[in-house]
């Protein structure tokens, strides 16, 4: 599948300080791919315009009615090519 646009939804936003640029926190639940497809380089491509690098995203997996919750950080928002996240280490 792809992402589904109108599932990503941001919940906060931290403003820009003159110590830390803007961050946006945001939700997406998708309910057929799996977390592995959801984190892949490129999966978050048709929303570049939303994102910026450091954004937070929490994500619902239910691929084959298993759920899988995982929290990532948006690493690179190119203007073209492949926008990336890293997953976030549990426990930090």
């Amino acid at each position: 599948m792809a992402l589904i646009k109108r599932q990503l939804v941001q919940y906060a936003s931290v403003p820009h300080t003159s110590d830390v640029g803007p961050v946006n926190f945001y939700v997406y639940v998708h309910s057929v791919d799996t977390m592995a497809t959801i984190i892949a380089a490129g999966y978050f491509n048709d929303v570049r315009d939303k994102l910026r690098v450091n954004d937070h995203i929490q994500l619902m997996a239910v691929a084959a009615t298993t759920g899988n919750y995982g929290e990532v950080t948006v690493t690179a928002v190119p203007a073209s090519g492949n926008v990336t996240v890293a997953v976030d280490a549990e426990g930090v």
